[in-house]
C-alpha cells in the first residue's frame, strides 16, 4: 500500500514538475510527459451500520489507473484493492488490512473504423447500465443493486466485439467471449470478481427512441467447479429534464432449473439543483441457490461539489429481513 501511494505521488510531481503539460484538473488524471498515457485513479471512503447488528468503518476502494490513446489504439490498466483498512465496531470490534491489489481490468481496443470495434484483455462485462460504471464516485448510490451482483459475471477476461450505428437513434450489438480462467486468477491465483468463471459468453443489444434508452442482454457462464448458469435481462433509461428513471430486471437458469427466478430494481433520480440528487430505489430477488429472497427500498442523497467528487448518504428500508442499514460515503476520483 505504501509503495503504492509512492509511486503515485512521484509520478505525478514528476509529471508536473518536467512535463510539457503540468496543468493538472482533477478527476481527469495527469499526462506522464509527452506519452500518450494518463495517470489516474481513485478511493472512497465508507460508513456502514446495520442496525442492531454492526457498524463498519472502511476505506472501500483504492485504485491506480494508467490508460491512453493513440491513432485507432486505446488501453486502460487499473489495479484495485478492496477493503484496503476496515474496522468493525459491534459484540467483538475487529480491524484489518489488505494491500493486495487486483487486476481490476487490463485491455487493449481497436477502432476498425467508426462502426466496429475489438477489445481484448479483462474488462467490465458490457451487461446493463449498473454495472458498466465501475468508478464508485460516478454511480448514484453507495450501494450496487442486487441483479449487477448475483446474475452474471461483473468481469469478463477475453474478447469482445462491437458494432454501433454512431446515428440518431443509436443502435449497438456486442458480443463477449471468455475462454480461459479470470486474467487475475492466472496472474495471482486469486480472484478478483464476483464468480470464479473459466468460461463466459454473450450478446447484448441496445437502442434508443426518443428519450428511452433500451438495453437487453442474454449469457451463458461456467465456473471452475464447472457449474454451468444461464442469464437474461432487460433495461431501459428514461431522461427527462432533471428526472431519469432507470430499471433493470433478469432471470437466471442452470441445467437443473431456474436459480433465480426474478431479480431487478427501479430507480428514480431527481436533479434538485445542481451538484444535488434524491435518489429511490426498489429492489426485489429470489435466490434458490441460497434460499433467500429480498425486497427492500434504498433512500438517497448525492452532493457533488465538483464533478470527481461525491459524498453519498442513504437508507435501506428491508421487508423481509432485519437489515436496515445506513450508509456514508466519501468517493474521490484524480
Amino acid at each position: 500500500m505504501v509503495r503504492f501511494l509512492f509511486l503515485l505521488l512521484f509520478l505525478f510531481v514528476h509529471t508536473s514538475l518536467y512535463g510539457q503539460s503540468p496543468q493538472y484538473k482533477l478527476g481527469h488524471g495527469l499526462q506522464i510527459g509527452d506519452l500518450p498515457l494518463y495517470a489516474g485513479g481513485y478511493f472512497s471512503l465508507e460508513y456502514e451500520d446495520v442496525f442492531d447488528q454492526y457498524r463498519s468503518l472502511k476505506l472501500e476502494d483504492v485504485s491506480l489507473m494508467l490508460y491512453g490513446e493513440k491513432e485507432n489504439f486505446s488501453y486502460m490498466l487499473e489495479l484495485e484493492a478492496n477493503d484496503v483498512y476496515s474496522e468493525v465496531f459491534g459484540n467483538e470490534d475487529a480491524d484489518a488490512v489488505n494491500e493486495h491489489f487486483h487486476i481490476e481490468r487490463l485491455y487493449v481496443d481497436y477502432a476498425v473504423n467508426e462502426n466496429y470495434a475489438f477489445r481484448a484483455g479483462k474488462y467490465i462485462s458490457p451487461v446493463g447500465f449498473w454495472n458498466r460504471i465501475s468508478i464508485n464516485v460516478l454511480r448514484d448510490t453507495t450501494s450496487n443493486p442486487r441483479i449487477s451482483r448475483f446474475l452474471f459475471p461483473q468481469f469478463t477476461s477475453g474478447l469482445d466485439l462491437k458494432y454501433n450505428t454512431n446515428s440518431a437513434n443509436e443502435l449497438s450489438f456486442d458480443v463477449m467471449a471468455q475462454e480461459t480462467e479470470d486474467m487475475d486468477t492466472l496472474v495471482s491465483n486469486e480472484i478478483y470478481n464476483n464468480f470464479e468463471t473459466d468460461r463466459h459468453y454473450g450478446i447484448g443489444m441496445s437502442f434508443s427512441r426518443d428519450d428511452i434508452f433500451y438495453q437487453f442482454n442474454a449469457g451463458y457462464f461456467r465456473t471452475v467447479n464447472e457449474k454451468q448458469f444461464y442469464y437474461v435481462q432487460g433495461a431501459f433509461t428514461y431522461t427527462k429534464d432533471a428526472f431519469r428513471l432507470q430499471s433493470e430486471v433478469g432471470r437466471q437458469f442452470d441445467d437443473d432449473g431456474t436459480t433465480i427466478p426474478y431479480i431487478g430494481y427501479i430507480q428514480g433520480v431527481y436533479t434538485l439543483k445542481e451538484k444535488h440528487e434524491l435518489i429511490v430505489r426498489f429492489e426485489s430477488y429470489s435466490d434458490t441457490t441460497i434460499d433467500t429472497k429480498d425486497s427492500f427500498a434504498v433512500f438517497g442523497y448525492t452532493y457533488r461539489p465538483l464533478y470527481p467528487i461525491a459524498i453519498k448518504g442513504e437508507y435501506q428500508w428491508h421487508s423481509l429481513h432485519d437489515e436496515n442499514s445506513l450508509f456514508l460515503s466519501l468517493s474521490v476520483l484524480f
